[in-house]
């Protein structure tokens, strides 16, 4: 009998301390980032062989009190992703790769045509409206995540 009344709240408060503790820090990330209105611009692959470029937008919101970074893109419908924006130099805009996207906490990045977007490099076949593109973002911190990017 005495086994039994110190057992029963020993496992009382190992369940108690389980249901408290934080979860770990990815899994809190994780649900911290959240993608929103993803769309392709229409771009052909250039006969079907490759070598054509594609546009991929995406607005990241992060809703965590941790800052993230967006690390990486990828796509089945291109050689390679990465991450660009469009600047002014002088009076001429250029587009330049960025090693990583910073996203502050309770942040959000809009990406936009002339702005911050996912460059699909080397098209394997031609984004046209109607069809969709499915990209691979990868954060520090939340980790990867798909989306589904109608083409317009």
């Amino acid at each position: 009998m005495r086994t039994i009344s110190v057992v029963l709240p020993l496992a009382a408060l190992a369940a108690l301390v389980v249901l408290l503790s934080p979860a770990p820090a990815a899994a809190q990330a994780a649900s911290a980032i959240r993608l929103e209105n993803p769309w392709a611009r229409r771009a052909p692959a250039q006969g079907g062989h490759g070598g054509a470029n594609g546009a991929v937008y995406v607005t990241i919101r992060n809703d965590g009190v941790e800052p993230d970074a967006l690390v990486s893109a990828v796509s089945d419908a291109a050689a390679r992703g990465e991450l660009h924006e469009t600047a002014k130099d002088g009076d001429v805009m250029k587009m330049r790769p960025l090693p990583k996207l910073d996203v502050a906490a309770r942040g959000l990045v809009e990406m936009k045509p002339g702005g911050h977007h996912i460059m699909l490099l080397g098209l394997k076949r031609d984004l046209k409206p109607g069809d969709r593109v499915t990209v691979t973002l990868t954060f520090e911190k939340a980790g990867p995540m798909s989306i589904e990017a109608p083409v317009r």
